[in-house]
């Protein structure tokens, strides 16, 4: 890839080797590559800030090195422009990173950026927010919400298994009305998950046929049901193998509208994007982004 890349860090991902990740791909791309700098967050919305100023100041790419907080708020940031987004996978859940076919290693990484491939791909975007991966409403967003505000006592993987045996025990559903392109639809939900991409929190595979490359959203909708069932059914969603369950229902759209009977908080690559009610489309083509080359 010709022209100058900025590497937006932020330095607390992968336990704290989000700034170790960037130089050291930062070290591959010198002499290989066009100009390279790295800039550090130190607060939320600075990678989003840093990247729209990357689009003015002549940057082809914007790679964001961190997790999928770090990538929503570059896409946030690049969104509709000719700047490409390049992914350097260091944080927990690498979702997006995932669905592009981009390693971990930082050395198989910086190779995505030196060959210079990038292709367009859809986005979608929640009322105002864009989203790379996955919008979730109901019971994983609520266990989201604990972790986010800190409202556990743990850090990592141990806060979200806390988050859920504490939602598992208090959570009595969401009243919702969603309508797309398949009609509208009255349920009382577990959760509604809709995917640009298949994946969220880590790989699991909540829209195994979501795609970021055909114009349209996946949902994923869970029929509330007891902790015993949901016990049951949780491990299939792994490995997507959970739409078959009488209570989970796939449908696919452009676009769709969620009402709640009160305000229910939504998260989008694993950051609050707002509550209901929302208006959710698909942006085809909307993100440039440096990818292997599928020919190569």
């Amino acid at each position: 890839m010709n022209g100058k890349t900025l590497i937006v860090t932020n330095p607390t991902s992968g336990s704290g080797r989000g700034m170790r990740y960037a130089e050291r791909v930062r070290d591959l791309l010198n002499g290989n590559h066009g100009a390279v700098e790295i800039r550090p967050t130190s607060a939320r919305g600075e990678a989003e800030a840093f990247a729209a100023e990357a689009v003015h100041e002549g940057y082809a790419c914007v790679a964001a090195c961190g997790g999928d907080g770090t990538v929503h708020e570059v896409v946030n940031g690049l969104a509709g422009t000719e700047v490409a987004l390049g992914i350097l996978p260091c944080g927990r859940g690498n979702d997006f990173a995932r669905a592009m076919g981009i390693p971990s290693p930082p050395e198989k990484a910086a190779s995505v950026l030196l060959q210079g491939h990038v292709r367009p791909f859809d986005l979608g975007k929640v009322n105002d927010r864009y989203f790379a991966t996955v919008v979730t409403l109901g019971f994983d967003s609520e266990v989201a919400r604990l972790v986010y505000e800190g409202q556990v006592p743990f850090k990592g993987i141990a806060a979200y298994l806390w988050g859920l045996a504490r939602m598992l025990r208090v959570y009595r559903g969401a009243a919702l009305r969603m309508t797309g392109d398949f009609g509208t639809i009255d349920q009382t939900v577990l959760l509604a998950a809709t995917g640009n991409t298949s994946t969220y929190g880590g790989g699991i595979r909540i829209a195994p046929n979501a795609s970021p490359s055909d114009g349209a959203l996946d949902i994923c909708l869970v029929r509330m049901m007891s902790v015993s069932r949901i016990l049951r059914v949780f491990p299939r969603v792994y490995w997507g193998g959970h739409l078959t369950h009488p209570d989970i229902f796939s449908y696919r759209t452009g676009s769709l509208s969620m009402e709640t009977e009160r305000p229910v908080v939504l998260f989008a690559d694993g950051e609050p994007v707002g509550e209901t009610p929302a208006e959710i489309i698909a942006v085809p083509g909307a993100l440039r982004v440096a990818c292997p080359d599928p020919q190569a």
